[in-house]
């Protein structure tokens, strides 16, 4: 199956809101790690991604609706790693990205997109149902302070099940996404959009050692494209994950973070 670049809408995080930022909630002390959460070393993978058995598009190849789009994929990945992979109809989706980001399928202009916050914010409000009526919902959410952390991504990632990812595209990304080569980072190349990816794998391997989703499929990317295309990554809690897991993670005052989200 041939793969295509879809469409961007990503909006720029609005550095003056309020947000929790992850590190606030890290034990520093814990003997488990530098940040505080269960170590993964960087020459280990983590997967978070072979048991998911798709990755629809979404609609994120007609909309600006990738900040959804992901959502909907973090969601699928999450469930599938807790015995029962969620899916979502494009009008869920739809009605999602008219709620948040005020589309009206009347009026094309309106396709604007979203702020992952804003988004991440509705998810814990409101929720998304999949096809099979059940609502899935966010219970809380922290940015990173340094979206590149590697040693954090591979913490959250092995411990919360998904990275939201929020990037700047470059135009030779689109090409090496369309040839199914790994996202590298060209400096002076044409930024040609914002847009929203989630991480599921990290590959215990210095050139290459990021897998993310995207348009409907997987993609690698590495360690520079991270470092200098990243603009904002988030880790989130949900309940899928806590209904599974429970709330205690050794390292991580997770009880202090969703008490905090009253105030964002």
């Amino acid at each position: 199956m041939s793969r295509q670049a879809g469409k961007y809408g990503r909006l720029p995080m609005d550095r003056s809101r309020p947000r929790l930022t992850l590190e606030r909630y890290l034990n520093p002390r814990a003997p488990l790690s530098r940040a505080g959460l269960p170590a993964v070393p960087l020459t280990d993978d983590v997967d978070r991604a072979s048991e998911v058995s798709s990755w629809p598009m979404y609609l994120n190849d007609t909309l600006g609706d990738c900040t959804i789009a992901a959502v909907g994929h973090m969601y699928g990945a999450w469930t599938a790693y807790a015995g029962g992979e969620a899916l979502f109809a494009d009008a869920e989706i739809q009605t999602v990205y008219s709620r948040v980001g005020g589309y009206d399928p009347s009026d094309p202009s309106t396709d604007q997109g979203c702020v992952m916050a804003d988004v991440l914010a509705d998810q814990k409000a409101n929720g998304i149902t999949d096809t099979a009526g059940k609502l899935h919902k966010v219970l809380g959410y922290a940015a990173f302070g340094n979206p590149a952390d590697a040693t954090l991504l591979g913490q959250v990632l092995d411990v919360f099940g998904s990275v939201y990812v929020g990037i700047n595209v470059q135009q030779s990304m689109e090409s090496e996404f369309s040839e199914g080569q790994p996202w590298d980072w060209t400096p002076g190349d044409q930024i040609v959009g914002g847009h929203a990816i989630c991480l599921q794998q990290r590959f215990g391997d210095a050139d290459v050692p990021y897998e993310y989703v995207t348009w409907g499929a997987l993609e690698k990317a590495t360690a520079n494209f991270q470092a200098n295309a990243a603009e904002e990554a988030w880790a989130v809690v949900t309940e899928d994950w806590v209904r599974v897991n429970g709330t205690t993670v050794e390292g991580l005052d997770l009880q202090a973070l969703l008490s905090d989200m009253r105030y964002v």
